[in-house]
């Protein structure tokens, strides 16, 4: 039996059907975040086939970078005549993109396997160590972010702590907030669980040291985990 063939596979910011002709707007295969995890408000995909007259369950499914599936979307594929090219849209809305690395879409035809294609996520520069001198040079600045925050919570008992990591790595931490301390956890004073701040360290340190109108649209994002919230300071 002859089977729809997959022609082409577009990812995009957004598709437009004007008069049955589609437009696929802003392609990528890479999002980019200053913090992680994050939220994509919304991308496209607009794939298309070729193949026998007749309707065809079509459905995609995405995995994070652990493999694991986070997003799956069941569709149909309609295809009115064998010489034509059918199309396929499918919108995902608040895409969760819990760490930067590999994520990647499969999709499924009449429930078997048809094809795979990766995307990315990454902070568009990575977190470092500035010098003594860079630092002395980037406090002199007044559009300069020198002070971030978080808010986060005990995955088990939920107890509320508040880090700060500052430019300056001789300032003090304001009142009610705590120093990152090195290592990949933080114990929990009240139950002792393991709270992973990795993320969290890179993710303030990214944020210091950076023009404050590079944060324009980013602050919405969460800083460490989902139910954390943040905070800079000039």
């Amino acid at each position: 039996m002859i089977r729809p063939r997959l022609k082409y596979f577009i990812q995009c910011d957004e598709v437009r059907n004007e008069h049955g002709k589609f437009s696929a707007l802003g392609i990528f295969d890479t999002i980019y975040s200053l913090f992680f995890p994050a939220t994509h408000p919304r991308f496209f995909l607009l794939v298309g086939f070729t193949g026998p007259e007749g309707s065809y369950p079509l459905d995609v499914q995405i995995s994070d970078p652990s493999g694991r599936a986070i997003a799956e979307v069941k569709g149909r594929l309609q295809i009115a005549a064998s010489h034509q090219v059918a199309n396929a849209v499918f919108c995902f809305e608040k895409f969760p993109l819990v760490t930067p690395g590999q994520y990647t879409i499969t999709l499924f035809l009449e429930g078997d396997f048809l094809a795979e294609f990766p995307f990315f996520a990454k902070p568009p520069f990575e977190a470092r160590q500035r010098t003594p001198e860079e630092i002395a040079a980037l406090l002199d600045r007044p559009d300069i972010v020198k002070s971030a925050n978080a808010d986060v919570h005990c995955p088990k008992c939920r107890t509320l702590y508040r880090f700060q990591h500052n430019l300056d790595p001789k300032a003090p931490v304001a009142a009610g907030f705590l120093a990152l301390p090195p290592g990949e956890f933080f114990y929990c004073s009240i139950c002792q669980a393991q709270i992973p701040i990795t993320q969290l360290r890179e993710n303030l340190m990214r944020i210091v040291g950076v023009p404050k109108s590079w944060l324009d649209g980013h602050m919405q994002e969460p800083p460490s985990d989902p139910n954390a919230a943040g905070g800079i300071q000039g």
